[in-house]
């Protein structure tokens, strides 16, 4: 089965979502399945294209997005913040305890 068009269609979608589920790494899924890696990955590249293609977001999930790429930044920033503040802490400390 390692020639090209070898494998049904009901194949490749099971091992996508095999994949796709979370249990498994691709690596893991290609391994277990004895086919190429890259082989999976652009099974999976095709399937969700045609995915994207059949099944548009929604509203929902365009809001959800951007409430997610807003709520990144602000977990970055807050990081930047607590760096900052854990100096400045330090530095007092210091200037408290000078050994």
């Amino acid at each position: 089965m390692s020639k090209k068009g070898k494998y049904s269609p009901e194949y490749k979608e099971q091992a996508v979502k095999r994949a796709l589920s979370g249990s498994f790494t691709i690596k893991e899924v290609s391994a277990s399945l004895g086919i190429s890696y890259h082989v999976l990955r652009q099974w999976k590249a095709e399937f969700l294209k045609k995915s994207d293609q059949t099944n548009p977001p929604t509203d929902k999930q365009l809001k959800e997005s951007e409430e997610l790429k807003k709520l990144r930044k602000e977990n970055i920033r807050l990081r930047e913040d607590n760096a900052i503040l854990k100096k400045f802490a330090a530095m007092l400390s210091k200037e408290q305890n000078p050994d």
